[in-house]
């Protein structure tokens, strides 16, 4: 259940537009200051569902590239023209490992042509040489998206790690690319080796498998001697520890919120004494979830692509929470009726539910929001996700809050067209298309309201914490 939920939500928040252009950009810069030509990275499919809160920032990043790369060395190629920026800085000051490891199958050659790691991210590179391939298989419908596919270990899918990863691209020997991964509890045997095996190129079924030797990385992690806890209310944010690598920063930190907050999401900026913003790599990881009667604590990491440097002092930490909740269900009733949302005290007032020409119209106000705290696209947002959920799949908790849980997609019925009638008043309709459901009585659904959209895009503000990471420490 919770896993559903959250993955139906996530795309609810909001992504301020400038802030986004502005990561991107500078991640953009962290390479060679000159123009260059552009690759794309994805999230790859293979991803466990324990680390759903993993934000890719090399994945937003970069746009195809078409043209036959220059002749220069290999490792240039990849790590100036398709690597993410770590992996870039990585090569620039020789902390990646050089490879030579092959497999072959069905005429076609893969080599392992470089690794690296630092704190908990894990990258590679390798090279595709074959004369039976050509770039235009890239657009053949049996060739995967990005013109490849792999697994960790044994490919179960608890297995996998979360990571990034390139699009094949053409050099005059071949084809190149690269990945990167997250290893989960930052630390790694003296002589760890990465299970991977290929399994398509560019349409080419086969088998082409390694075990990648990883170099050790030595952090310097810095204990927090002083008292690093700041408070809000029902929230807190504690900072356990920082770890310097060599392109990378992690900060490990405790976390608790109240008990109906389990899916509130903290999220933290970090600026050293020089005013530099630390970039966002993956952001509240959690390592572990303690429960009491009134609170949750959490210990979570976060990875930040930007390495701390050895005359920085202190940094200042901002910590925010978006608080987040279940949506709200209630049966279909005569109108008017309300349905409240339990956590937030928002509330919407039903005025008429009408179903005609295969849809069901709601039409109703939403109170008890200011409507100056959220754009149009927010309030539109929430108008398009209100949701028909069958009433027999609905549970009544003790507390008397309807939850629901085993749920089966074809439970639902998802809403999509939502409008602002009337802006000064917030009276909204929801149109919900029912061509898919035939028999639909309003007897046999409920409501689900998605009032957490609107707790997740009101963060609420922490005081900064300033911490001492100086080498008197």
């Amino acid at each position: 259940m919770k896993k559903n939920w959250f993955n139906e939500h996530w795309d609810s928040i909001e992504v301020p537009e400038e802030d986004l252009n502005r990561v991107i950009s500078n991640g953009m810069k962290a390479g060679k200051k000159e123009t260059r030509k552009k690759s794309r990275w994805k999230t790859p499919a293979l991803v466990s569902s324990a680390v759903a809160t993993t934000i890719l920032v090399s994945g937003l990043v970069f746009s195809p590239v078409t043209n036959v790369l220059a002749k220069v060395p290999l490792l240039n190629i990849v790590y100036d023209e398709i690597s993410s920026p770590i992996g870039r800085e990585l090569f620039h000051n020789q902390f990646i490992t050089e490879l030579n490891e092959k497999a072959s199958s069905n005429d076609v050659d893969v080599t392992i042509t470089s690794a690296y790691y630092d704190n908990m991210l894990l990258g590679i590179t390798f090279e595709v040489t074959s004369n039976e391939l050509s770039i235009e298989d890239m657009n053949d419908k049996n060739s995967p998206e990005f013109g490849y596919s792999y697994y960790l270990f044994d490919g179960d899918e608890q297995n996998q790690w979360a990571g990034s990863m390139s699009e094949l691209k053409e050099t005059d020997e071949g084809f190149v690319g690269a990945m990167e991964f997250y290893q989960p509890d930052q630390s790694i045997e003296k002589d760890f080796t990465l299970p991977i095996t290929f399994t398509s190129i560019l349409g080419k079924e086969g088998e082409w498998k390694f075990d990648i030797p990883i170099k050790e990385s030595i952090e310097e992690k810095i204990k927090i001697k002083e008292d690093a806890t700041i408070t809000n209310g029902e929230f807190s944010f504690h900072l356990n520890s920082v770890t310097k690598g060599k392109a990378t920063t992690i900060l490990d930190y405790t976390t608790t919120r109240p008990t109906d907050g389990e899916n509130d999401h903290f999220e933290i900026d970090v600026v050293d004494d020089q005013g530099n913003e630390l970039s966002k790599q993956n952001i509240g990881n959690r390592l572990s979830t303690k429960q009491t009667n009134d609170s949750i604590e959490v210990t979570e990491r976060s990875l930040f692509g930007s390495k701390l440097a050895e005359n920085n002092d202190y940094i200042v930490i901002h910590p925010r929470v978006s608080r987040d909740e279940f949506d709200t269900i209630k049966s279909i009733q005569d109108t008017p009726f309300e349905i409240k949302s339990k956590r937030f005290g928002y509330k919407i007032v039903v005025n008429n539910v009408q179903l005609n020409n295969h849809q069901l119209i709601l039409d109703y106000n939403l109170e008890n929001i200011d409507p100056e705290n959220f754009k149009k696209d927010i309030i539109l947002n929430f108008a398009d996700k209100i949701t028909l959920i069958r009433s027999e799949d609905v549970i009544k908790e003790s507390d008397g809050q309807a939850q629901y849980e085993a749920l089966q997609r074809d439970s639902l019925i998802y809403g999509n067209n939502g409008k602002i009638i009337d802006p000064s008043s917030l009276h909204l309709r929801s149109t919900i298309d029912l061509k898919d459901t035939p028999n639909f009585d309003t007897n046999d659904y409920s409501l689900m309201v998605p009032f957490g959209i609107f707790g997740m895009n009101d963060p609420i503000e922490l005081e900064p914490i300033k911490i001492d990471i100086s080498s008197k420490n």
